[in-house]
């Protein structure tokens, strides 16, 4: 197996880029393995940024274990979501496939396996947009035996994909006009939230690049794999990370097995109950309850 070479994009956080690190070393696959570290400028404004970041870059010119270690240090601060998009850019287009990680994930020792054995198996399959490492806690029927199942909607918390899907997305999204149309099937792909947070990127309210890899492949009518137990946790719950808060709807449970080999359905394609169960997490109502959970915790 060739291995596809990781990505991690890093800022000013370096607790949690070194557990992100030690973790993706508990896998055996990770000497193997090529990795690419972005690290983005500061913010001169911010007060102790400066120092915070340069703290991560004497960090990354440290990090061993790996088959190689590449790093870039952005002197301009890009924000995570040009960053992800020139950076994972790069090397794909080098390598042909990427693994990519923000700084704020720990990777079950089984990570790897399960990221690899995907792109290989699905790298021709061209209705599988990309390979997700995290899920939500989903409802699994009891005659459902398999370790994966498909969903619509991309996660962005530990992913990968290859070369040609990631080419496919339109990131200017110049004709958005045309596409106000979509709205309401585009929440029904991919949850309640879908159409905001993408008009909302318009607007120049966020910088997201997830919501406009999702829109490329809602459509393109592809899917993604998820696993059934998650292979990534986010530890950004801390009110620290560029997109999380103090709570979160998106707990999951954590594989801290030693399984290495995995089942696959037979064909791509949703499963309905599924569908159900992760989209779930995507609801109004679950939104307006995170809301309420985020006040209370926001202390």
């Amino acid at each position: 197996m060739q291995f596809a070479p990781i990505i991690i994009f890093g800022f000013n956080r370096l607790d949690s880029l070194r557990q992100t690190v030690r973790s993706l070393l508990k896998n055996a696959e990770a000497k193997h393995s090529d990795l690419y570290v972005f690290v983005d400028g500061p913010r001169f404004q911010r007060k102790g940024e400066v120092e915070s970041v340069e703290k991560v870059r004497e960090y990354v010119k440290s990090i061993t274990g790996f088959k190689k270690v590449y790093y870039q240090f952005s002197e301009q601060n890009k924000g995570l979501g040009n960053s992800v998009i020139k950076g994972v850019t790069e090397v794909i287009n080098r390598h042909g496939k990427a693994i990519v990680l923000e700084d704020d994930l720990i990777l079950a020792p089984n990570f790897l396996s399960f990221m690899n054995q995907g792109l290989d198996k699905y790298k021709e399959e061209k209705s599988v947009f990309s390979i997700c490492g995290y899920s939500n806690e989903v409802k699994v029927p009891k005659d459902y035996s398999y370790d994966t199942y498909f969903c619509t909607r991309s996660s962005s918390w530990g992913w990968a994909t290859w070369a040609d899907r990631w080419n496919s997305v339109d990131w200017e999204l110049e004709s958005f006009d045309k596409y106000h149309i979509l709205k309401k099937e585009f929440n029904r792909w991919g949850g309640s939230d879908c159409w905001k947070m993408l008009n909302d990127w318009k607007c120049g309210r966020n910088k997201s690049w997830a919501i406009r890899f999702c829109f490329a492949q809602f459509l393109q009518k592809k899917v993604s794999l998820f696993p059934v137990t998650s292979k990534v946790q986010n530890d950004g719950f801390d009110g620290k990370g560029t997109n999380c808060k103090h709570w979160s709807r998106f707990y999951c449970i954590f594989d801290n097995s030693a399984k290495k080999e995995f089942t696959y359905p037979e064909n791509v394609s949703i499963h309905p109950s599924l569908f159900r169960s992760a989209i779930g997490y995507h609801s109004i109502i679950k939104r307006i309850f995170s809301r309420i959970m985020y006040f209370v915790y926001r202390f």
